[in-house]
């Protein structure tokens, strides 16, 4: 069977077309990723956003970002609660340490919010870096697809130039 001259370029130049349209697609679905349901703007369809990431058993798709205002709620309710209880409970042990604790109370639940919400930027910026890899594996996949499919006419154009002799070496003479 005899193929069509340079139908190999043309095969190579398709796969090499078909991969940066793969690559610019993924590329732009990786940078524009949705914005979850925010819950004072829509609580309804957060809640069920929310309620469908927690029956997620599987973790099929992340949650990470619906949960943050959740977990968020609760970890400014633990700032608040956690001083206050501490001085309720020091206070029935003495006046001066009631206190003393409530003097401590307010830094105290700062200090809380302030973990909750670095550790909660933490998880989510843990969460888009993974995103990210995953896409940056997606695209080297497809790269090295690419780059295996034009390495074996290429390495074939190889043989077949070292297999032409352009040149002969020949012995100077020695008077020359």
């Amino acid at each position: 069977m005899v193929e069509a001259p340079g139908s190999a370029e043309l095969e190579t130049e398709s796969r090499w077309i078909a991969w940066k349209e793969n690559a610019s697609r993924r590329f732009a679905r990786g940078t524009d990723e949705p914005e979850p349901a925010e819950p004072f703007e829509s609580p309804r369809a957060w809640s069920a956003e929310a309620a469908r990431g927690l029956l997620d058993v599987q973790f099929h798709r992340p949650a990470t970002r619906t949960l943050l205002p959740l977990a968020y709620m609760l970890g400014l309710a633990f700032a608040i609660g956690i001083p206050i209880a501490l001085t309720v409970l020091m206070w029935q042990v003495s006046a001066v340490l009631g206190v003393l604790t409530g003097l401590l109370a307010i830094p105290l639940g700062l200090t809380i919010a302030a973990v909750v919400r670095l550790l909660l930027e933490f998880l989510e910026n843990a969460a888009k870096l993974a995103s990210r890899v995953e896409h940056i594996a997606d695209l080297a996949d497809d790269l090295f697809q690419a780059l295996s499919d034009v390495a074996e006419p290429v390495n074939q154009l190889s043989e077949d130039v070292r297999a032409v002799q352009f040149w002969r070496f020949r012995k100077r003479g020695a008077g020359k």
